[in-house]
């Protein structure tokens, strides 16, 4: 008996899903929409991502200040920078294909000539989150690199400081 009702249920579930994706596909608007949703999470996945692995290298930046093993601030900071490279690399393939699926949406409800001024607020919007969560990627970054640049200085420094003294 309980087995036939959660047979009912999923079956039921499953129904209400096609229905909602058949809706979705007749009507491009609400594809357009989605599309923008997923486009906006992908891109919010691939900032968060790479915020976070620039504010690391800022952090490692910061324990290795004082540190006179070249190798070892080496080997972190090339490794801060593989995982940079790698995150980015994994993450942004959605990203360019959810804007290439919603540019093409986008398309479709102009041919269409539906939706006339839905869809403008919820683009403007969505670019303006993901310029400010650009900036912030951008800003990090940027902190990260120059604190890589003082940390470079102080070894040179240390370095000179060393055969200058030495007869």
């Amino acid at each position: 008996m309980i087995k036939r009702l959660f047979l009912l249920a999923a079956a039921a579930l499953v129904a209400v899903s096609v229905g909602a994706t058949v809706a979705r596909a007749d009507d491009p608007v609400a594809t357009a929409q989605a599309d923008l949703q997923k486009l906006v999470a992908d891109a919010t996945s691939l900032h968060s991502t790479v915020l976070a692995d620039a504010q690391k290298i800022s952090s490692d930046v910061q324990s290795l200040q004082g540190s006179t093993n070249r190798q070892t601030i080496r080997q972190t900071l090339q490794a801060d920078m593989q995982k940079v490279q790698s995150d980015r690399q994994s993450l942004l393939p959605a990203v360019q294909a959810d804007w290439t699926q919603l540019r093409a949406d986008l398309q479709a409800v102009r041919q269409s000539k539906t939706g006339k001024g839905q869809l403008k607020p919820l683009v403007d919007q969505a670019n303006q989150q993901l310029a400010q969560e650009r900036d912030a990627v951008k800003a990090a970054l940027q902190a990260a690199h120059q604190a890589a640049q003082a940390l470079r200085q102080s070894l040179q420094q240390s370095g000179h400081s060393k055969t200058t003294t030495s007869p």
